[in-house]
């Protein structure tokens, strides 16, 4: 997506796009964040959208930086969020304009969707250069297992329905084909936009090949509400997730 696109989103940015800090069922990305923040002090927000990760990084660091290529964007979470601890600032993680300064902690919440690897890459090569040495970066990522999963759940709510499994799969092959745009690229159309969802073992590899030592992967679970209209009340666990990842630039 360009600067436009993100643009059209600001002012309903919570139901355009899922703000995973609101809807963690389990914390997860909250209890890490507390984590990494020991010790720590500036943190930055690379790509923070409408600033819903801002209010938690405002109590656990004492200098936030937020960046974002969107003017609006910056605009909704600059209302969304006062506070002296944080900076905004405007800036294209895909550019060739290094940020003026590094953070001991980075953040990257699904920032890291642009269907093109050139992008993907000159993104994470920004977050690899505001990252100090021996920093942290957190970043979230859609995850491709999710994507299959909720397709084989959507063939059992079809069954569970009454209809023939046969028939349900078909329906699945059918949606599928309209949805998912590159199955080896990991390319799916999620609300209206061209995304990259990645699968576990390619994010180790991803974040090897800029330079980061991966040291942990959790799993972010969010309700089923997120992924299928009027979701039966008997769809439980396991549930939808994206890869909540932790790595370190070596010293």
């Amino acid at each position: 997506m360009n600067k436009t696109s993100w643009d059209s989103l600001a002012g309903n940015f919570e139901h355009n796009v899922l703000e995973i800090a609101n809807c963690d069922m389990h914390s997860t990305l909250k209890k890490e964040i507390t984590r990494v923040a020991k010790g720590r002090r500036l943190a930055a927000d690379l790509g923070c959208g409408a600033g819903s990760l801002l209010p938690l990084l405002c109590r656990k660091f004492s200098t936030v930086y937020a960046v974002d290529y969107s003017t609006a964007l910056i605009q909704e979470a600059q209302t969304r969020v006062k506070s002296p601890k944080v900076q905004f600032i405007r800036h294209n993680l895909a550019g060739d304009r290094p940020l003026p300064f590094a953070a001991d902690v980075t953040f990257c919440v699904n920032a890291l969707i642009n269907p093109r690897h050139s992008i993907r890459r000159k993104i994470a090569q920004s977050i690899w250069n505001t990252t100090k040495k021996n920093g942290l970066t957190v970043i979230v990522l859609p995850s491709l297992e999710s994507v299959f999963h909720t397709y084989h759940t959507l063939i059992r709510c079809q069954v569970r329905q009454g209809h023939k499994r046969h028939q349900a799969v078909r329906s699945m092959n059918r949606l599928f084909g309209t949805e998912v745009i590159s199955p080896a690229e990991g390319i799916v159309t999620i609300g209206s936009s061209p995304t990259k969802c990645f699968m576990h073992e390619e994010i180790k590899m991803f974040l090897s090949d800029t330079g980061f030592e991966v040291t942990k992967i959790r799993r972010i679970e969010y309700p089923w509400t997120e992924e299928i209209t009027n979701a039966p009340k008997w769809l439980k666990a396991p549930y939808p997730w994206d890869w909540l990842v932790i790595a370190r630039r070596p010293k």
